[in-house]
């Protein structure tokens, strides 16, 4: 495994389940949450943990590790 993958890996598993609030997708949308709401029904919590890991490493440049990446 590469130094690139095992990062990939590292990151996928912190982000995973960031915020999760211990129901499911289902509960969440009969509940007519806002997070179901937010993200349309559709992987409800698969969307809320990215939207919610974007959005706390954007909220800081002390957090904002992905700064330091190069758009090609």
């Amino acid at each position: 495994m590469t130094h690139e993958e095992s990062m990939a890996y590292l990151i996928a598993a912190v982000c995973h389940d960031y915020e999760h609030p211990g129901v499911n997708n289902i509960f969440l949308t009969q509940i007519r949450d806002k997070v179901a709401i937010r993200h349309n029904d559709v992987s409800v919590l698969e969307n809320h943990h990215i939207a919610a890991t974007f959005d706390l490493i954007t909220s800081s440049s002390d957090l904002n590790w992905l700064s330091g990446f190069s758009v090609k």
